[in-house]
């Protein structure tokens, strides 16, 4: 990832507050902050690092902040935001930054210019930051205070109590160990000295909590300082590690151009780059379930944004046992038909089951991995008899009143039990989703396909014929209910009193999987409405503009637990619903794949701006771009790449 930004960029606090950035490595570890150091959520961090098999990550080093003496001028070249203050204003200072491939800051301090680099190392839990003088004149006195944090990152330090500021010092370097039970953490330096201090500094405000928490406010210690002296063309490296380092390995540039190998794109251009920050991301565990990481600046642990990622391991090589030893434990947690809603789940709690498309997108979702794998095995020693399992709860009754009615059709919910994953109420506080909805029949009908395939591939022709005739009730049921020929649409829901004609997302659902539910020429003005009203180059809306339900506010969206965010926000994720339906229908006989992301480029172009490298969850178009959700969102990342895959194999094809 290269970007490079002026000073025009930090001219005033809030274009300098815009960019943040995320380093992470394979073990879980990650560093974020904003493009000028001053963190504006609590999930930011210059050292935030996981314990073993545990959900929750610990921001451990929260910032270094750094003042320069030049003869007897001093210079406060950080920021940070307070409560009632911004203080100090250090970004007034910088002349440039970059991401190339990581953050690296140009100050200007009267004539004297200085170099910040900073990056996490791919395979340990080491983070290096370089300071450069870069120019002939006078030395200059560097004085860095650390501020710990040592709490987890989802929480907040309300309090100075129960930290233990102890500063443990040897040579060339100090150790730190805030906490019982949460990780030590080590700093070391080549040159100077630490000097132990007992401060706390009060009130450090994260605006962007606001809506997700209560608390804003924390509390950091700063244990005492470094100070060094550089001259012209010298450096002070600071190497913080979780880890006991010998000196031989506190080798600044062998680490540096590793890492600047490692990242090395073979291709250029904005999905050779998301790629890159895929890969970085392994397989991990919290709760000893294995999980791959949504995101890290958010608590969420979704099953819906589980299974929505993982065909990105279909994307990268060598990555289908990942996907293999997930979606076997995933299976574990079938209950009468249904799965959590939230993965990984806390073992000592009991998880909640009400979802009714869950376990549908888990069928979907391995007939896809036999596509790509040909691996039969899985499916003939356990899958096929979960996958079975499934279709008997649904057809028979299951929990949250969720039954295949007469029509073949799955009725689900209720006014007061909501099953749908778009979670809308009316004003009087009723379900307004509930009933037979659009997704969940079509997913339904596909279940059922894909458990005859699995028969007929395991020779069970017995089972394949009665799933077949299963199939062609609900699906003739889907035609006659579903389908409204004078609106070009599906309908949305249907319940015992109406049916709703929103025209949401949810109508690329039949459209986008495998199996066809209605004829090609009931589908095309379909899609091609999909097409006119929600298809973005930034994503694909959440409903139409010209429903009376849409929704575009200005207000603050607080992620998922408002009506803007399915009735008006554009998901950049759900491309993959669109590709798919665009190559189930698409009319030509040759893809061309460049056409197809130079219209979603503004969406790629995502990742300059808001969280560098990445394409968030959410978007809001009004007079301007407004990113909203979930900012490091792995599952836009998966929607993206798992799109360019699925085109180019049809491009080949």
């Amino acid at each position: 990832m290269q970007m490079h930004f002026e000073q025009d960029v930090f001219s005033d606090f809030d274009s300098a507050t815009e960019y943040e950035w995320l380093e992470r490595n394979k073990h879980g570890a990650y560093a974020a902050s904003t493009l000028i150091g001053v963190n504006l959520r609590r999930e930011h961090g210059l050292f935030v690092v996981p314990p073993r098999n545990q959900a929750e990550k610990f921001v451990i080093l929260s910032k270094f902040e750094e003042s320069v003496f030049v003869e007897n001028h001093l210079y406060e070249i950080s920021t940070n935001l307070y409560s009632d203050a911004i203080f100090p204003r250090g970004y007034q200072y910088i002349v440039s930054a970059e991401i190339n491939p990581f953050p690296r800051l140009l100050f200007r301090i009267d004539d004297r210019k200085v170099r910040k680099t900073l990056f996490l190392h791919k395979e340990r839990n080491l983070l290096l930051v370089r300071y450069e003088l870069l120019n002939q004149g006078r030395p200059i006195k560097l004085i860095i205070k650390p501020f710990l944090a040592a709490r987890s990152h989802h929480s907040i330090n309300t309090d100075t109590q129960g930290i233990n500021t102890d500063s443990y010092l040897g040579r060339g370097w100090v150790r730190w160990m805030p906490r019982p039970f949460q990780p030590e953490i080590y700093v070391y330096f080549q040159k100077g000295e630490f000097v132990p201090a007992t401060l706390w500094y009060h009130n450090f405000y994260y605006p962007k909590d606001a809506g997700r928490y209560t608390d804003q406010r924390e509390s950091l210690f700063n244990p005492g300082f470094f100070q060094v002296e550089l001259k012209p063309y010298e450096t002070l490296d600071l190497f913080v590690s979780t880890e006991v380092l010998s000196p031989e390995e506190l080798d600044y540039e062998a680490l540096y151009r590793q890492e600047v190998s490692a990242r090395k794109i073979k291709q250029n251009g904005f999905l050779a780059e998301i790629k890159m920050q895929s890969e970085r991301v392994r397989l991990t565990k919290v709760n000893d379930l294995p999980v791959w990481p949504i995101t890290d600046l958010e608590p969420q642990h979704s099953m819906r944004d589980l299974l929505f990622t993982l065909p990105l391991l279909f994307t990268l090589d060598d990555r289908l046992g990942e996907f293999q030893q997930i979606y076997n434990e995933i299976a574990s947690h079938v209950k009468e038909g249904l799965l959590p809603t939230q993965y990984p789940f806390d073992k000592q709690s009991k998880p909640f089951y009400g979802a009714a498309d869950l376990s549908l997108w888990f069928i979907v979702l391995g007939y896809f991995y036999f596509l790509q794998s040909g691996n039969l095995e899985p499916f003939e020693q356990r899958l096929f008899d979960i996958y079975r399992e499934i279709i008997s709860y649904y057809s028979k009754g299951t929990l949250f009143n969720i039954y295949s009615d007469k029509d073949h059709l799955i009725f689900c919910g209720n006014k007061k039990t909501n099953l749908s994953w778009i979670p809308l109420v009316k004003p009087n506080g009723e379900v307004l989703r509930y009933g037979k909805l659009v997704e969940i029949n079509a997913l339904w009908y596909n279940a059922l396909k894909i458990t005859e395939f699995f028969s007929r591939r395991l020779g069970k022709n017995r089972l394949a014929n009665k799933y077949l005739k299963q199939a062609e009730k609900v699906q003739k049921s889907f035609n006659q209910k579903f389908v409204n020929r004078q609106e070009n649409s599906f309908n949305d829901f249907l319940t015992l009193e109406n049916e709703n004609h929103d025209f949401r997302i949810n109508q690329l659902i039949p459209l986008c999987l495998p199996f066809a539910l209605v004829p090609r020429e009931t589908a095309l003005p379909i899609f091609k409405r999909v097409q006119e009203e929600l298809v973005t180059p930034y994503g694909i809306r959440s409903q139409s503009s010209y429903d009376p339900g849409y929704r575009e506010d200005e207000q603050v969206v607080n992620y998922r637990n408002v009506a803007q965010y399915y009735s008006g926000a554009i998901w950049p994720w759900a491309i993959f619903f669109y590709t798919h339906a665009y190559i189930n229908l698409s009319t030509n006989q040759k893809f061309v794949v460049n056409d197809f992301w130079n219209y979603f480029r503004p969406m790629l172009e995502l990742t300059q701006s808001g969280l560098l490298g990445f394409v968030p969850e959410a978007v809001f178009l009004n007079d301007h771009v407004r990113q909203d959700g979930i900012q490091d969102y792995a599952t836009s990342m998966a929607g993206i790449l798992w799109s360019d895959y699925l085109l180019r194999h049809a491009e080949q094809s």
